[in-house]
């Protein structure tokens, strides 16, 4: 008796440290995981900076959607990364710098990034990152064009290595934030009844 209560109570505990890992974990893409703090503190960060502007002819994503945009925002980033590095496309922080150059002219000045920022949902923390995966994104069609696809037809080879990279390492969501669907790449937002309320015919 005294051998199955030591058992229980090791299972109990692993049970317990499991559960709260996994309601730590926001995303996980293969080995790489985030946490809900990862993806919460853009969130707030944007959240911040729209009190700074004016927003009032804006169209914002909020709550649960802005919280499913900026774990998107972590998936594709990870599995870009991936794709460039297994096709041998690097992208410099000299890269990253001139294309922020490029955008600051586009948006009227630094003056201005916070306001096209707060636009774009983005906070300034990620701009970089939103930026390299801007650059990967045009490599990659680059990339197949120059491999002899026509260029219309490179944006459909671009999506469908990000579709075989996240199946092959394998991509996992929080329901918190929502139902990943591998077929087309993205976290689409839950059914709150879990499917018991369907529109009528």
């Amino acid at each position: 008796m005294e051998l199955f209560k030591r058992v229980i109570t090791t299972v109990l505990a692993a049970l317990v440290l499991t559960s709260c890992s996994s309601m730590n974990s926001a995303i996980t893409i293969g080995d790489k995981e985030f946490s809900t703090s990862d993806i919460q503190k853009p969130v707030d960060e944007v959240l911040r900076d729209r009190k700074k502007v004016d927003t009032s002819q804006m169209q914002l994503a909020e709550a649960d959607e802005l919280l499913r945009n900026q774990a998107q925002f972590y998936i594709v980033g990870i599995l870009l990364d991936r794709i460039a590095a297994d096709k041998k496309l690097s992208v410099t922080n000299a890269d990253i710098a001139a294309r922020r150059t490029e955008i600051l002219s586009q948006v009227g000045g630094e003056a201005e990034l916070p306001k096209a920022l707060v636009g774009a949902s983005l906070a300034q923390s990620n701009l970089d990152a939103y930026l390299k995966v801007l650059i990967i994104s045009e490599r990659l069609d680059a990339y197949f064009i120059n491999s002899g696809t026509p260029q219309a037809q490179a944006p459909e080879l671009v999506a469908k290595a990000v579709t075989d990279i996240a199946n092959k390492l394998g991509v996992e969501v929080n329901p918190k934030y929502g139902k990943w669907n591998p077929t087309n790449t993205s976290i689409e937002a839950s059914d709150a009844t879990d499917g018991a309320v369907t529109q009528l015919p």
